[in-house]
């Protein structure tokens, strides 16, 4: 009965907003999921806050812990996702954002990111090596 609740919710409550890939050069805000209960969680975010500053970019993090409720922001430009697994939870913020690219470790069911980095099977990468993969495609997009 909760999965049934919960899935309609995300259904109805999902950003209808059009998202698609953009360019480095056009993005001027980044709303960062981090996982928190992650070893490597203040490694990656002083790397994050080092290559965003670099390119004068707005950031917002938003840390995740597996049992407690994300809040984040629905309107930013770009919302990226460096979670490992998914969650209820998470996936009610990523179909909830209006940000126009969305990217993340995995798929979620309906396509919601637009650039998906995922770990090799029964693998997990550190956060700041998959930011890393991820700014690299990003930096190439034409």
């Amino acid at each position: 009965m909760a999965n049934l609740l919960i899935n309609t919710a995300l259904r109805f409550l999902g950003s209808k907003q059009p998202t698609s890939l953009m360019r480095m050069k056009d993005i001027s805000q980044v709303s960062v999921l981090l996982d928190s209960d992650s070893e490597d969680v203040l490694g990656a975010a002083d790397i994050i806050k080092e290559y965003f500053a670099g390119k004068g970019i707005q950031l917002v993090f938003y840390p995740v812990r597996s049992k407690k409720l994300i809040r984040a922001h629905k309107d930013t430009q770009v919302l990226l996702s460096l979670v490992p697994r998914n969650s209820w939870h998470l996936e009610y913020v990523v179909r909830r954002s209006r940000a126009r690219f969305k990217i993340g470790r995995f798929q979620l069911p309906g396509n919601v990111f637009d650039l998906v980095v995922s770990d090799p099977e029964g693998e997990s990468y550190p956060q700041a090596e998959v930011f890393g993969r991820m700014m690299e495609l990003v930096e190439n997009l034409k």
